[in-house]
């Protein structure tokens, strides 16, 4: 390796490693050897300054960020997906994701089956994880509760509307409602049972008098309608730009 590439590989490394915290990433995002990243770490007192000056650096810009996903820039490496870990006080770095974990094409698949269905259990079939995995990873991951409510909201919505489009057909029991999306027909029981399941955080039934505002005049009634509209577009445009996932 000549001094001019090797200084260009070194600078290439330092600012992955400054964006990812990991040494392993960063030399292959810089295409240098772990053995080379070692050999001047050992013997080159400055750079291995300069190194955990980097990590801290990444450490420090990771600690806040909303979701696991660590951005398209950074979406995956030699084919294989990458996650965001340890961000919960811990040393945040990007890093390979595991087998069976959550990642931004796991997120995007149990999101879009959940708008289809408003269920959680279905969803995570879709996606091949469990049901307490999922709630763990919206306790870790802010961004990912924030989008699991409006997908929540969206299949509820979804439902509401499959629903008064097969209020014909509740009378006969063979009977099955379309929610659209990558879920099969549920009965129109099954659909009814889902509306009660969640319409305590969707719409906020179910608990004392007063816990939830109802829209009281014509305009708060509009202004409801088009939250639930925008929603609803928000979700459609997220599958456009994920369809690739």
């Amino acid at each position: 390796m000549s001094k001019k590439t090797s200084i260009a590989r070194r600078a290439a490394f330092f600012r992955a490693l400054a964006e990812t915290g990991n040494q392993t990433v960063a030399a292959e995002r810089a295409k240098v050897s772990r053995s080379w990243v070692s050999l001047h770490r050992a013997s080159d007192p400055a750079f291995r300054t300069e190194m955990e000056a980097a990590i801290l650096a990444a450490r420090e810009g990771l600690r806040g960020v909303a979701g696991s996903a660590p951005g398209r820039h950074w979406g995956d490496i030699a084919g294989e997906e990458l996650v965001i870990r340890g961000s919960n006080g811990r040393r945040a770095q990007i890093a390979r994701a595991r087998v069976r974990q959550w990642t931004a094409r796991a997120e995007a698949r149990f999101l879009r089956a959940l708008a289809a269905s408003c269920n959680v259990k279905a969803a995570c079939a879709e996606t091949g994880l469990s049901v307490a995995s999922a709630y763990n990873h919206r306790r870790r991951w802010q961004g990912f509760a924030r989008r699991w409510v409006e997908a929540e909201e969206n299949g509820y919505i979804q439902l509401e509307f499959a629903l008064i489009e097969n209020a014909s057909n509740m009378l006969e029991g063979g009977a099955e409602v379309e929610a659209g999306g990558p879920m099969p027909p549920m009965t129109i029981s099954q659909a009814i049972h889902l509306l009660h399941m969640h319409k305590f955080n969707v719409r906020r039934m179910g608990r004392k008098p007063g816990g939830f505002a109802r829209p009281r005049d014509y305009e708060a009634l509009s202004a409801e309608i088009l939250r639930k509209l925008t929603i609803i577009e928000r979700h459609e445009a997220r599958l456009g730009a994920g369809a690739s996932l």
